[in-house]
């Protein structure tokens, strides 16, 4: 079990925010440029790496990620009704002040948005890249591969209230209304299934909400009964009929506690939509327990018109242009040698062969990461995952190898999309060749460094090109040997969420299996990196089907002293090194591999 969720930073005025509205135009007076800057900078100054800092600064000098600019675009449409695009915030020039006047301008003349109306329906459409590879990678049963999580609820929750919530909940987000459309000989498509805005909640809804009364239960009786349930829960889902979203109601009673379960399939959401939707429920029972029953919740792109996006853009001449990079990427080795034969490895991988080894660094050395990595214009995690490359190059005698990185995924450079407040499943895993040639140092380093840096569109240029690209170019492309090994990033805050009032933190009690046993794992190896209360620590997901333990811990001490000894040559004393500006390898993707257990954390 990992570190507790830790409740979002930021000003106690963004808890009463409520919900942006899904239409009709705003009969308040737009908020003045010098109350949107003192905003802005309070949000920033949660975030920036670098303490003291310069917060006139232009954004992308102040060490933010972009995960920490979709946090800000989020919170700008929800406390202002603005919506601003994620690459208007990566231009150079871009400071608080400036985002400030540009709020304050488009407050004034801010118009209502043409979307569709709460819980309309969407007609089938292409599944994304990690949807479309995932489904074909699986066989058997696709129900149980879940993201889970337990929360406390106040005492007082009203459960006619709570009900309504989750109906407007459902009917803004239209990933949590998917389903898949498999065809005989054709490719899968997803399409929204309509949800009735009026009526009673309950109706409505059917099998996505559910209570459950405990209030007769003792304290000491509680926690199996929860658990038991929420381990029934992992398999009530179903991503072609339906649902693909559970949210569970423990009712303990008007005096204690009770319990929300919330199961999502991953088909449909990622680790970042986590934040939408908690912020989103939050808002709107808020909303609703004041008397405001006008408030819906809305997406400026819904995740079909994302695929549909995705797909278009796959024939473009901008994406095209990528193929090259992509091909010559994708020919470096990347093949792990096996301590048990399998005539099929990737069969042979499966949750139910899953296994751990964790490696926990010194506090110190994760001070001198950071220091590093600043001085190397480098994100923490480029250093974290070239020390990696280090290790792969030696067990594979290769100079360079490649190695699938997890991004968020949500580039806004994709269509004319507005992705900040969209919940679905954006991740994308992207290959990098990590180029360990002989060289000093800091020479290999600011190769990785460079390369990561100059990854094309974000990444998902390389699923849009294998899945919807021209067929010359999809068939090339798909027709590289997998990477055996994934590395994810996710940095201090991988556990953060908006837990506020509604739900005030995680629940202790696990929620079960969130993978079933036969669920095929994507990478033969992966390696998960955090910096949770300043400590770095980095796990090795791995089967014993294909690898020994043993042969998992070697790696890790291997890794750990090659990171070590590029700390020692390249640290504090280094010159600047490398171009690389905020996350490249602090992807920050879904953290939870296949076939983990979960115990109410953050997948």
């Amino acid at each position: 079990m990992t570190a507790p969720a830790r409740r979002h930073p930021g000003p106690a005025a963004d808890a009463a925010t409520p919900a942006a509205p899904a239409s009709g135009p705003s009969d308040m007076p737009g908020p003045g440029g010098e109350e949107i800057r003192a905003r802005l900078d309070a949000w920033l100054a949660d975030t920036v790496l670098t303490p003291d800092a310069d917060l006139s600064a232009p954004l992308l000098d102040l060490g933010v990620d972009s995960l920490d600019l979709i946090r800000t675009v989020r919170r700008v449409e929800a406390a202002f009704g603005v919506r601003v695009q994620l690459r208007e915030l990566t231009v150079p020039e871009m400071t608080t002040a400036r985002l400030a006047a540009l709020v304050a301008e488009r407050a004034v003349r801010r118009r209502t948005a043409d979307a569709a109306p709460p819980g309309a329906g969407h007609a089938p459409v292409v599944l994304t890249p990690p949807q479309e590879h995932s489904w074909e990678e699986q066989t058997g049963d696709r129900g149980h591969w879940n993201q889970a999580m337990l929360f406390t609820t106040r005492p007082d929750l009203d459960g006619e209230l709570f009900a309504e919530a989750v109906r407007r909940l459902v009917a803004g987000h239209a990933s949590l209304r998917l389903a898949v459309e498999a065809r005989p000989a054709r490719r899968p498509r997803q399409l929204v299934v309509a949800v009735d805005p009026d009526g009673p909640p309950d109706a409505a809804l059917g099998p996505v909400l559910d209570t459950v009364d405990i209030s007769e239960l003792t304290d000491a009786e509680l926690p199996a009964a929860v658990t038991l349930r929420c381990t029934v829960e992992q398999g009530a889902l179903d991503p072609q009929t339906g649902p693909v979203a559970r949210f569970v109601r423990f009712d303990a009673g008007p005096t204690r506690p009770g319990r929300l379960l919330i199961v999502m399939h991953q088909i449909a959401f990622d680790m970042v939509s986590w934040s939408v939707l908690l912020e989103d429920l939050e808002e709107l029972y808020t909303a609703l327990e004041a008397g405001r029953r006008d408030v819906w919740c809305a997406e400026a792109t819904p995740y079909p018109e994302w695929a549909r996006a995705l797909a278009a853009h796959a024939r473009t001449p901008e994406a095209e242009a990528e193929a090259e990079w992509w091909t010559e990427v994708v020919r470096t080795p990347a093949t792990v040698p096996l301590d048990h034969a399998a005539a099929d490895p990737r069969a042979a991988n499966t949750a139910r062969t899953a296994a751990t080894y964790r490696e926990e660094f010194p506090p110190e050395l994760t001070t001198r990461l950071h220091t590093a990595a600043r001085v190397h214009r480098a994100h923490p995690g480029d250093l974290v995952l070239h020390a990696l490359g280090e290790v792969l190059a030696g067990w594979l005698d290769e100079t360079e190898v490649r190695v699938d990185i997890l991004r968020h995924g949500r580039e806004e450079t994709v269509g004319d999309t507005h992705l900040a407040r969209t919940t679905g499943w954006f991740t994308t895993t992207v290959p990098v060749r990590l180029d360990l040639a002989p060289g000093t140092p800091a020479e290999r380093l600011a190769r990785t460094v460079g390369h990561l840096a100059a990854l094309p569109g974000g990444g998902v240029g390389f699923g849009a090109l294998s899945r919807h690209g021209r067929p010359r170019i999809a068939a090339t492309l798909r027709a590289a040997p997998p990477s055996d090994i994934s590395f994810d990033f996710e940095g201090d805050d991988a556990d953060a969420l908006p837990l506020r009032t509604l739900l005030p933190d995680v629940a202790p009690e696990a929620v079960g299996d969130i993978t079933a046993p036969h669920w095929t794992r994507p990478h033969l190896i992966e390696v998960i990196a955090t910096t949770d209360d300043e400590v770095l620590r980095v796990e090795w997901w791995y089967s014993t089907a294909l690898h020994d333990e043993a042969t998992v811990r070697d790696l890790a001490a291997r890794h750990r002293a090659a990171l070590t000894a590029l700390l020692d040559a390249t640290g504090s004393d280094a010159t600047e090194t490398g171009t690389a500006g905020p996350d490249t390898a602090g992807t920050r993707g879904d953290r939870t591999p296949h076939g983990r257990t979960e115990e109410g954390d953050l997948p």
